[in-house]
């Protein structure tokens, strides 16, 4: 899929961040990992990452009306902040068709096309990257337009918090999306992404999410058509830190203090 050896792409992300204390007001959902990587200072570990392993044209951050904003490095012009007038919720228990996160993603998709990056790619903001050039090699390793993190050893059948989408399929990814009736509460964003890389998936949709989630996902391996990335580990553990290349969401107290002492980058 890669033509050239220099790359034009986009990061984006999205963020919402408070200052509450999460796990006491929304009892509900399940918090993983360190309390720290849902704060405010976590996005400068974030940004640092970004701007020691990666090479972007542009870091367009989306976010859902959030009560507490980072603070961003203004002397980097390839920053662009763009603010949602509400915050639509988790996948899990949201408002209006999308969650907060699918909104952030389609924004930024028509992002990377209107400006004509040559690739979109997506670090969710609790992500941390080890190894520069870490998008390049992987945009390499690319044959058909997407490419996801494995969903081995996670309950989804993909990965999404690292994933990069090649200015070919931009369009008709999101018009995939889009067309779906249906809610992320009613089918997962993973499920989505997979469908979507694929015309049949997705007039099959419908009838997809009346399956039981064991049988959906057999046929949704059989026809979606997108790669895996080549490097680990997202939300799977455990977390090889003597790879020289690596990605992880959620981490912990202990493997942010694994990463510190192997980057350098003061948590």
């Amino acid at each position: 899929m890669n033509t050239n050896n220099s790359s034009n792409y986009i990061v984006g992300t999205g963020w919402w961040c408070t200052a509450q204390d999460l796990r006491s007001v929304q009892k509900e959902r399940k918090f993983l990992g360190s309390d720290f990587i849902r704060g405010h200072d976590f996005h400068k570990i974030w940004y640092q990452s970004l701007c020691q392993n990666t090479s972007p044209q542009k870091i367009l951050i989306v976010d859902s009306n959030s009560p507490v904003k980072p603070d961003l490095n203004t002397d980097d012009n390839r920053i662009e902040f763009i603010s949602l007038p509400f915050n639509a919720g988790h996948s899990t228990k949201h408002i209006g068709k999308w969650s907060g996160w699918m909104r952030s993603v389609i924004l930024g998709l028509q992002y990377a096309q209107v400006v004509d990056a040559e690739y979109y790619v997506y670090v969710e903001q609790d992500v941390l990257l080890k190894g520069k050039g870490i998008i390049e090699h992987c945009i390499k390793k690319m044959r058909t337009p997407y490419m996801f993190g494995s969903g081995i050893g996670t309950p989804q059948i993909l990965q999404q918090s690292f994933f990069i989408i090649h200015h070919s399929g931009i369009n008709d990814f999101v018009s995939r999306l889009v067309s779906m009736q249906n809610t992320d509460s009613d089918l997962c964003p993973e499920d989505k992404f997979a469908i979507a890389t694929s015309w049949v998936l997705t007039h099959l949709s419908t009838i997809l999410v009346r399956l039981d989630i064991r049988r959906r996902r057999q046929i949704i391996r059989r026809f979606a058509n997108y790669d895996l990335l080549p490097v680990g580990f997202g939300r799977t553990r455990p977390i090889d830190f003597k790879n020289n290349f690596f990605y992880f969401q959620h981490g912990t107290e202990e493997e942010l203090d694994t990463y510190s002492s192997l980057t350098g980058y003061k948590i």
